[in-house]
């Protein structure tokens, strides 16, 4: 079942990294490739189909 996944992203642009909120719609088991095609380095999960993770800036980041 596909989800509204709304991630804090790590993205590698000219040798800078720069921090970006996106987000993307796929299935749970996606969600890695799918932010790793789009450049993302790593990330943070804000939220899932507008549910909000509480605390989710102390979790830790996840590599693409």
């Amino acid at each position: 079942m596909k989800h509204h996944y709304t991630v804090q992203a790590i993205m590698r642009h000219w040798s800078q990294d720069f921090l970006c909120p996106m987000g993307a719609v796929c299935e749970k088991e996606e969600l890695p490739a799918v932010l790793k095609h789009k450049g993302v380095k790593s990330y943070k999960i804000k939220s899932v189909d507008e549910e909000f993770f509480a605390d989710w800036e102390k979790s830790d980041w996840i590599q693409t």
